[in-house]
């Protein structure tokens, strides 16, 4: 999706150039600049120019002062030759990148909330609809997101950075809101920096849990043996399975658990559940589940506990990353960086909103769900012209539902 007028890209590119000039300086500076790539896509062409090199910070701040990009990456590789074409770059080592989007997740509020619109009409439809019924005009999607998209993406994240900490021993670990709709975590320890594609998709498969059998925990036999069976107390994945088994039990949500593992025998799995009664805080049933149900609980805590993220993102030793504390141009919000230790209390509306809440600007508004920037609660916009403040005004124009009148 794009800006619906050329006059609404000039006026966010404004509102951008105004913020690399004022704060500049909150922007990332990522370690060893002399040796990454940088790029970025243009306002006006939106295309993307890569292959740019920086000798230090002050030539960076430079750069998004004068150019006010649409969008800003660097590379999680390293280079002798950042400046040179792919091939003769002479690539050093690679920081090992995930991304979290929650386009890519499972969140049961999407369908409810992604839309089309005419952008030469300035109609919305339903997305199944493919044209306008005014014009003819091919529509475009809209991919709304809303808070519970956003929470979904951090509870991912959350996830992610455990695994990477408890179970893998990572400790120079950086985490950053994407600006949109997701995360960004980077490992930079060392070790991992000559990690080749290969060795980077094993990690993807264990944070995934991609490959891990229930075989392999001793659940498969009728009658399972206390000392084989995953235990609460256990490090690594088997502790992870019994942790997350024994929450979804406690649950009770019998067909959430069936839809996590993908399975439909749901009536089958409800009555061997009644038969558990009461279950304790502090161990699983295993062996008085039957071996079916056992396969399923495993299946459905290993998704619930998995972490979710694009293995190809993961796998490119030549990555480019959003630039932290950037402006992201799908929403004018700020591609936050965030210490790992405040996930939890991270909120991306209120703590990525960088452009002013207090400045109004009218704009017509084909559609726009309810939203809450920065503690401001801006109600559902069908159709209408109204009047904003900056901050909202930018998200609805970047994602193309509202134009300047």
């Amino acid at each position: 999706m794009s800006f619906i007028k050329n006059e609404d890209a000039a006026f966010v590119q404004r509102l951008f150039k105004r913020y690399y000039i004022e704060y500049g300086e909150e922007v990332y500076v990522p370690e060893r600049i002399q040796e990454r790539e940088f790029g970025y896509f243009t306002f006006a062409e939106k295309v993307m120019v890569r292959h740019i090199g920086f000798t230090g910070p002050g030539e960076l701040m430079q750069m998004l002062a004068e150019k006010a990009p649409l969008h800003v990456y660097h590379s999680t590789a390293f280079y002798k030759y950042p400046r040179a074409p792919m091939g003769q770059k002479g690539w050093i080592g690679s920081e090992l990148a995930f991304d979290i989007d929650a386009d890519h997740l499972k969140t049961p509020c999407r369908k409810s909330h992604d839309f089309k619109v005419c952008r030469s009409c300035l109609l919305d439809y339903p997305v199944d609809v493919e044209r306008c019924a005014r014009c003819g005009a091919p529509l475009e999607k809209v991919e709304w997101v809303c808070e519970s998209c956003l929470e979904t993406a951090r509870s991912e994240a959350g996830k992610l950075l455990e695994i990477l900490e408890s179970d893998l021993g990572f400790e120079k670990i950086r985490l950053a809101f994407s600006g949109n709709r997701g995360y960004h975590v980077i490992v930079s320890d060392e070790h991992v920096l000559d990690l080749g594609q290969q060795e980077r998709r094993e990690i993807v498969d264990y944070v995934m849990a991609a490959g891990l059998e229930v075989k392999l925990l001793g659940l498969e036999e009728r009658r399972v043996r206390a000392e084989a069976a995953p235990d609460l107390d256990e490090p690594g994945w088997r502790g992870r399975i019994a942790r997350q088994a024994l929450q979804l039990l406690v649950s009770g949500n019998v067909a959430e658990i069936c839809e996590l593992a993908g399975e439909r025998r749901l009536q089958a799995l409800a009555r061997d559940f009644e038969k558990l009664g009461e279950i304790e805080a502090d161990r699983i049933p295993w062996s008085s589940l039957s071996a079916s149900s056992r396969r399923i609980l495993v299946r459905a805590a290993m998704e619930a506990a998995a972490a979710h993220v694009d293995a190809v993102v993961t796998q490119d030793v030549h990555r480019l990353i959003r630039l932290g504390n950037s402006l992201n141009g799908k929403t004018g919000l700020r591609a936050q960086i965030i210490d790992p230790n405040d996930l939890d209390d991270f909120d991306p509306m209120w703590s990525a909103v960088a452009l002013p809440i207090d400045e109004d600007v009218h704009v017509r508004v084909i559609r726009s769900d309810g939203m809450r920037l920065h503690g401001l609660e801006i109600p559902p916009i069908y159709r209408g012209v109204a009047r904003l403040p900056l901050a909202a005004a930018v998200l609805l124009l970047c994602r193309g539902v509202a134009t300047l009148p």
